[in-house]
């Protein structure tokens, strides 16, 4: 397996925040990521919600994710 690496520039990262999740479950559409799958995505395109338990759950759309981690 190759392992890739993505090298983010501090000019292209300073607005954003990224974050690095584990997917708990996907919609029906969803095709490309699947559950216990890492993933990054910028932090403006999803959205926190507290569930009221100690773990936080964030909601995005696929087409926001910018990447699988390994």
């Amino acid at each position: 397996m190759m392992m890739l690496k993505v090298l983010l520039p501090k000019s292209a990262v300073k607005f954003e925040r990224y974050q690095i999740r584990e997917i708990v479950s996907t919609g029906v559409e969803v095709r490309k990521v699947k559950p216990r799958k890492k993933v990054i995505f910028s932090d403006i395109n999803a959205y926190e919600v507290d569930l009221g338990i100690d773990t936080r759950h964030v909601f995005c759309k696929e087409s926001d994710l910018l990447a699988e981690v390994d």
